[in-house]
């Protein structure tokens, strides 16, 4: 055995992971894998990415309360939304970043959103800076490691807010929440763009054209299926390598018909 080797060694520098049972007015809903903190942030930011509130004021209340496995989530919503709560017919037990585990109907997982308008991409100008910025950004990265995070950045590229989860599309849903409930209507105006530091898949597509930002830039690569539902809805998206320059998928200005492309979820582009 290499003497190298610890056993046991301490633990408190590893990132955080509890389960969160969300309850609606009473009613089971989904139980999340997160990392436990901005916990309201995220239920505000997860329950507007599943279409059951449009604004922080649907929320009237929200109590949290420690358990033996983790925490609950009580949350009361105003009764006009009680109808999009039981047409959603989710029954989710989340892994880790879960997005779409539980739903029941093929639409529910792939709904058609309203158009953004065509809008030009954000320009990135001193990349290296933007990449510093974002590493600055991530206090619970710099201490533990493994985890995602998501931010809404300017026009001018200046870094607004940060949010962080074990979790990629709770790191989303939590900064959404944050940006909903603490912006005003003029910084969510000018707030139009969000980064996020995991893959760049199709739900978060919808979390991010749900919100209307208009540009998503993500530090890995993008799915096939991501970038033709961004093309679809308008979202321009901003691939950021590790050691190139920036790749642009956008419908601003393309030489292409948009409504060209197969949104099959299987399938290559061709334009």
């Amino acid at each position: 055995m290499n003497a190298s080797y610890k056993w046991l060694p301490p633990i408190e520098h590893l990132v955080e992971e509890a389960a969160a049972a969300i309850n609606i007015n009473g009613i089971n809903y989904a139980v999340m894998m997160v990392t436990p903190d901005d916990i309201e942030d995220f239920a505000i930011g997860f329950l507007f990415a599943e279409a059951i509130i449009q604004n922080d004021h649907d929320i009237h209340d929200i109590q949290i309360t420690p358990s033996d496995s983790g925490f609950m989530v009580e949350v009361t919503i105003a009764n006009r939304c009680l109808s999009a709560l039981n047409s959603k017919k989710r029954r989710l037990v989340g892994a880790t970043g879960c997005g779409i585990c539980g739903v029941e109907a093929i639409e529910h997982a792939l709904p058609q959103l309203a158009i953004l308008p065509v809008t030009r991409p954000i320009d990135i100008n001193n990349l290296e800076t933007l990449k510093q910025r974002i590493a600055d950004s991530q206090i619970k990265a710099q201490q533990s490691g493994a985890i995602h995070a998501a931010l809404a950045l300017t026009a001018q590229g200046d870094i607004i807010a940060c949010r962080e989860d074990i979790g990629r599309h709770n790191a989303l849903d939590k900064l959404i929440g944050m940006l909903i409930r603490q912006t005003t209507a003029a910084q969510k105006t000018s707030c139009k763009t969000l980064l996020i530091t995991s893959r760049c898949s199709s739900e978060l597509i919808h979390k991010a054209v749900l919100f209307g930002a208009n540009n998503l830039i993500s530090l890995a690569s993008p799915s096939q299926l991501a970038v033709k539902l961004a093309l679809k809805y308008n979202l321009n998206i901003i691939h950021i390598p590790k050691f190139s320059a920036p790749i642009y998928y956008s419908s601003y200005d393309c030489h292409f018909n948009v409504n060209r492309l197969s949104l099959s979820p299987i399938g290559e582009i061709h334009v």
